[in-house]
């Protein structure tokens, strides 16, 4: 009889229970299956009981619905996604795919799409339009990869294009020091000089533990988000390149001791602490993700390459890096032309 799990050593010497899961059968006779990681065989037991019972035993991709399809998409996503991904792909985004619940998968065509993307202009803007058609096209993506269907009806259907490019804010190094400057509360000086100097998400600046600073640099090691209004700590980041190691100024102190170096519950409140900090200062007004995108224009005025930039700031690509910073390069251009 087959062993109900795996055990695998990481590198620090913890267990992880590795459990395979037979999810059922499609039409075509192939196995769905999936795995679970868990830390003891007590958690794994219970994720695989919450994966069952969510799933179907058998799966025939003739007369499946979307909502049933979308069910299974979620079981795993649960699983891989960060909590604030599962609940927007589980409420906010699924709200919108209602049209199609009660449609049979295999059956949704072009036609049905942009009927429903038209739906959609009625009440949103492009910039949200095209965020739900993206979300929708990477599920059907999921079940042409699953074998639920064979085409994703996306292919062919013009996506919606948004031309609301939000023009980038942000402070100088001088205007970050000015403000700065007049910040007496060492807590939150600490705060705004590490998200200027660091480039971290808020998420991730929450997530900091003082074992998490090893010789001037910051080892990404988990996140902390707002789901519901609960604080949830996760090891999922927003992509796998947001894992990373940032540098630090040398005289950037966080002094010493265990747990967060930042009070979790303050994750809520800092906008608007940074919001009335600005207006004491008499600053410019910038919101806080805003110190992220200052960082990087600190980095390219010193000259610092947008291919370094990307891994400092942990984009996944090097396309949504110059997409979003290119423009903060016009001087290279000069460069290009005195090389002739």
């Amino acid at each position: 009889m087959a062993k109900e799990y795996k055990v695998k050593m990481l590198k620090n010497g913890e267990k992880r229970y590795i459990f395979d899961i037979n999810l059922g059968y499609r039409s075509d006779g192939s196995r769905i299956r999936t795995t679970i990681n868990a830390k003891s065989i007590k958690e794994g037991r219970k994720k695989v009981a919450e994966l069952r019972l969510g799933a179907s035993n058998v799966i025939k991709s003739d007369c499946m619905t979307f909502k049933e399809a979308y069910d299974l998409y979620l079981i795993e996503c649960k699983k891989k996604d960060s909590p604030t991904t599962y609940v927007n792909k589980s409420g906010c985004f699924r709200n919108r795919y209602k049209y199609f619940e009660n449609m049979k998968i295999n059956k949704i065509k072009e036609n049905d799409i942009k009927t429903w993307i038209d739906i959609l202009h009625k009440d949103l803007k492009p910039g949200t339009i095209k965020s739900r058609e993206s979300f929708l096209s990477a599920f059907f993506n999921w079940c042409i990869k699953r074998k639920i269907i064979n085409t994703n009806p996306f292919t062919y259907v013009d996506r919606t294009r948004s031309n609301q490019k939000k023009k980038l804010n942000f402070w100088t190094e001088k205007e970050f020091q000015m403000f700065i400057n007049t910040i007496d509360d060492g807590y939150y000086n600490l705060i705004y000089t590490t998200l200027f100097y660091t480039g971290l998400r808020k998420g991730e600046l929450f997530g900091l533990k003082y074992e998490d600073i090893i010789d001037n640099e910051i080892h990404l090691q988990r996140t902390v988000k707002s789901v519901n209004g609960k604080m949830i700590e996760s090891e999922k980041f927003k992509t796998d390149s947001s894992k990373r190691i940032v540098p630090i100024p040398k005289w950037l102190d966080f002094g010493s001791g265990k747990g967060f170096i930042f009070n979790t519950k303050d994750y809520l409140h800092l906008q608007r602490i940074f919001k009335n900090d600005i207006i004491k200062a008499n600053a410019k007004k910038i919101r806080i993700h805003d110190l992220r995108h200052s960082y990087v224009a600190m980095l390219i005025s010193k000259n610092v390459d947008i291919f370094t930039v990307k891994e400092l700031v942990g984009h996944s690509k090097i396309t949504m890096t110059i997409d979003t910073y290119g423009h903060l390069y016009p001087d290279k251009r000069k460069e290009i032309s005195n090389l002739f």
